[in-house]
């Protein structure tokens, strides 16, 4: 498998570091995974062996409340699926507001609702699987 994984789209990109080459599906979400007209994220990558995890991935302008959105979207469509599946979501836009107590508590809040992690970034975000 390839030591590192680029999902990008505009200027957003989020880059996977998989230095252990560990067996990974990277997944074009929109019109694969759910051919739907559902609301979705744009990227999806997980990994085969244990520990099992799933990293859901939009890539946006600066409209955070939708990237958020498409992710928990995402994730309640795909919870079959990826049952057993440690879930991250990630949404990487261009513009985002500063981190302060609005940002913690989506992210709070993002995780009763699914289970979740959820990171809001700017621009650019770089993760180890």
């Amino acid at each position: 498998m390839a030591p590192v994984i680029v999902v990008e789209e505009n200027r957003s990109k989020l880059i996977v570091n998989n230095s252990g080459k560990r067996p990974l599906n990277k997944i074009k979400v929109d019109g694969c995974l759910i051919s739907q007209e559902h609301e979705k994220c744009d990227w999806l990558v997980a990994t085969t062996d244990v520990p099992l995890r799933a990293l859901y991935i939009e890539l946006k302008g600066c409209d955070v409340t939708k990237a958020v959105s498409q992710l928990k979207n995402t994730v309640k469509l795909t919870e079959a699926t990826f049952k057993d599946h440690g879930k991250e979501c990630y949404a990487i836009t261009t513009r985002v507001p500063k981190h302060g107590t609005d940002i913690r508590k989506l992210a709070m809040d993002f995780y009763k609702e699914t289970k979740a992690t959820l990171s809001v970034k700017n621009v650019q975000c770089s993760v180890e699987i």
